[in-house]
């Protein structure tokens, strides 16, 4: 806001709050006139008295118009001088003729009517005080055109008592001098103030839809990161790993081993930017369940076993089998496979312990290691990203420097607090503190993935459906490189007509979630379930890792995988399937 504009609107508030107050101005004066008129009706002329009653009504009725057409204007502020204008001019008048009467009606040695000449216009001066200091010269104006008639009388009776009299009038105009000088200061004081604060407001407001507008436009982003940006990675994920599964030739299988490393660094890239994006924008929402700690316990200790043992490092996992905790069970794995992770990259030799303890009402989950450890200066700055400790030349095997900047914002996310205690060359111990669940409240285990190494999928009949035809091409490579029957196809209606051609009936379906013209992947399988007449075990891939569960009708009985697809865990899924498969045929034949 300009200089010239905040003065204008200090102009119209001024005169906003004076128009607003005239009413009982208006009638504050007008009654004591009254008054005044009626105690001097027997002392002075009734002509005199009239024609200044009469001059103080007329003058009254003028403001009070002003002030009624005011209120009543659609756009006042377009007209602030105007406005003025005719506040002021009449105001003016009117204290003028109160000053007049005065200095005509004033009694000297008149007792009680003396009194009342010198008090009713000193009230009345008094009175603007309050409502004319808002503006200093106007209140100045108005006090001084009251009080030095009555001041220039009470002087020119000339005896001792009178000029006693004006000296104290003297001191009492004085005093109003300076308390409207100090109150207008501190009005003005508290209007540039306002306008400050409503010029911060309307800024802070602006800043805050300006920051609405780049977090809906940051969650259109990560709506298409988790769709679009993962369709090519997931068809190079499931293409790399066909290719690796049809290389006899040594030398082209360890060309092929490094392009499957390197397109698990990029998913690992990959996700962590997402999942940082997603957390910092408040996309993720944690769902929070009562659930059992050792089920995470025994999924990392079966997941990092093999790299403890290959570094010679023993892997101490309690079970902690009784503690229940309340908590999101996929993002509190997250932050402990976390833990566990660094303190197997940073461990050469001794011990890495995963275990939990009791502490002030709440389940503490702690790791400890005897790795490198972590000097004091680095402690907080570990939780930035891309901050690594030990690996200056960025080494990707050493991760990304993603990690701990994901547990802080996951550790604010889930109110759990997150501590870390470490010295240089001494190891370090990482833990999180967990509030506790109740046992009844566990939900219902889903059931396992059963992981048989070994068993071929051949002969497994697998429908296919993705209307991104690289998708689908890769998914088919690798699904024949595996041995199974494949049928392909980009749509639901597509899916059943071929169905309808082969006379066959598909033993699983992997479908896309999100399909074309608004289909989903849910409504391809009702549409094969209705057409074949029985269920058939099916796999939902979705590239919104927002998704943990699928909430629409039916979902529930079905599988849900999100982009890029792991190839051994797809794998590992179509062998549980096919078990299923084999052990209901085996329950017909004995039948």
């Amino acid at each position: 806001m300009s200089t010239q504009e905040q003065a204008d609107n200090l102009a119209f508030i001024q005169i906003q709050t004076l128009l607003k107050n005239s009413p009982a101005v208006i009638l504050a004066s007008i009654f004591s006139a009254i008054m005044l008129t009626a105690i001097y009706w027997d002392q002075h002329p009734h002509v005199y008295l009239l024609s200044w009653l009469s001059m103080i009504l007329s003058i009254n009725i003028v403001r009070g118009f002003f002030a009624w057409k005011f209120l009543h204007e659609d756009k006042p502020m377009e007209h602030t001088l105007l406005w003025w204008r005719m506040f002021s001019l009449p105001s003016l008048v009117s204290v003028a003729v109160w000053g007049l009467g005065a200095f005509v009606f004033y009694i000297p040695n008149g007792g009680q009517y003396q009194a009342v000449g010198i008090i009713i216009p000193l009230a009345l001066a008094a009175g603007s005080l309050v409502f004319l200091s808002i503006v200093h010269w106007l209140f100045v104006s108005s006090f001084l055109l009251i009080t030095l008639p009555l001041l220039l009388r009470v002087f020119l009776v000339g005896d001792f008592v009178h000029i006693s009299i004006g000296l104290l009038i003297g001191v009492y105009i004085s005093i109003f001098m300076i308390f409207g000088h100090n109150m207008n200061r501190m009005l003005t004081e508290s209007l540039r103030l306002r306008f400050e604060n409503l010029e911060l407001v309307s800024r802070l407001t602006e800043e805050k839809e300006s920051a609405e507008l780049a977090n809906v436009a940051k969650s259109k982003f990560l709506a298409a990161a988790s769709h679009d940006l993962r369709q090519p990675l997931h068809a190079l994920s499931l293409l790399s790993s066909a290719l690796c599964d049809r290389i006899k030739y040594p030398e082209v299988k360890h060309i092929v081993d490094k392009i499957m490393l390197a397109v698990s660094a990029l998913e690992n890239l990959f996700n962590a930017l997402l999942d940082i994006s997603k957390l910092d924008s408040g996309v993720l929402k944690p769902s929070i369940i009562s659930f059992k700690l050792g089920d995470i316990f025994k999924k990392i200790e079966n997941d990092y076993r093999p790299e403890a043992d290959r570094k010679g490092l023993k892997f101490n996992v309690d079970s902690c089998h009784d503690a229940v905790v309340y908590s999101d069970n996929i993002l509190l794995e997250r932050v402990v496979r976390n833990f566990v992770s660094n303190a197997l990259r940073y461990t050469e030799t001794g011990h890495v312990r995963l275990f939990c303890e009791m502490e002030n009402g709440k389940i503490k989950i702690v790791v400890e290691d005897t790795g490198i450890g972590i000097r004091d200066d680095n402690l907080q700055t570990i939780f930035d990203e891309y901050v690594q400790i030990g690996n200056p030349e960025r080494d990707r095997e050493k991760g990304l420097g993603l990690g701990l900047a994901i547990v802080a914002r996951i550790s604010q996310l889930l109110n759990h607090p997150v501590h870390v205690k470490s010295a240089r060359g001494e190891g370090s111990i990482f833990s999180i503190a967990v509030p506790l669940g109740r046992q009844e409240d566990i939900p219902e285990p889903e059931a396992d993935i059963v992981r048989t190494p070994g068993m071929e999928l051949t002969q497994l009949k697998v429908l296919i459906i993705d209307d991104e035809r690289s998708n689908l091409d890769a998914l088919d490579a690798l699904l024949r490189g595996w041995k199974c029957e494949v049928i392909s196809a980009e749509s639901g209606e597509e899916a059943c007509d071929k169905i309808r051609a082969l006379q066959l009936k598909p033993d699983c379906v992997l479908t896309d979630y999100r399909l074309r013209n608004n289909k989903t992947g849910l409504e391809a399988i009702s549409d094969i379930v209705a057409l074949t007449g029985e269920n058939v075990p099916a796999v939902l891939i979705t590239g919104d890792v927002a998704i943990k569960k699928l909430h629409e009708e039916g979902a529930d009985a079905y599988h849900l995988m999100h982009k890029p697809v792991q190839p051994a865990r797809l794998r590992a899924l179509l062998k549980h399937i096919q078990q299923q498969k084999l052990r209901q045929e085996l329950e017909e034949q004995e039948a």
